[in-house]
This record gives C-alpha cells, structure tokens and sequence, in this order.
C-alpha cells in the first residue's frame, strides 16, 4: 500500500489525492522515493538550489537555520533571492553538498 510506503495513514494519503490536504515537507524524500524523482523543476539558483536542498532532505525553514547556526528569516530571505549568502558561504556549501540532514 502507498500509504505504508510513504509513511503515513491511509486517511491522510486520501487526503492528499482528494486535494483536501498537501504533504508537509518533512514527506518530501519519501514521496520523491516513491515517485523515483523529484517533481520540482531543476534548481538553476542558488537560491533555487537551497530549496531543492531543503525540500530533499524533508527540513522545514527552522531546521535549516539550526543546521548552518542563521536566523530562520535568513533562510527564508536566501531561498527566496532577497539576500545572498555572503558570510556564510561555505556553511551553504557544506549544506549544499549534503546527503542526509545532521540535525543537531
């Protein structure tokens, strides 16, 4: 069963297929498992790519911003092209280059 799969309830993934509920983040690697690729368009940004990131490994904003020790805002400000990591470029490259989230 596709819900078994993907790690949920068999409610809420016909709430997903009826459209009366969406797949929080944290169900994106599974559901990118299940469907054997990411259905997102290719990231062509940095900005773009920090989403991509993000969405892969399932982390909310928070997640992220704990991971690399920013504010959540500037998370958000990176994905969405209002800043540009500046100082912190290596740590969005080390975050870049993950495959698995290390949370602390």
């Amino acid at each position: 069963m596709v819900a078994k799969q993907l790690g949920i309830n068999t409610w809420t993934y016909i709430l997903w297929e009826q459209d009366r509920s969406t797949p929080t983040i944290r169900y994106y690697p599974s559901i990118f498992a299940f469907l054997g690729y990411d259905p997102f368009p290719a990231p062509r940004t940095l900005s773009e790519q920090i989403a991509t990131k993000r969405r892969r490994l399932g982390l909310s904003f928070r997640d992220v911003a704990d991971l690399l020790g920013v504010d959540e805002g500037t998370v958000w400000r990176w994905e969405n092209g209002e800043w540009k990591p500046r100082m912190s470029q290596e740590i969005v490259q080390s975050f870049l280059a993950q495959r698995t989230p290390l949370l602390p």
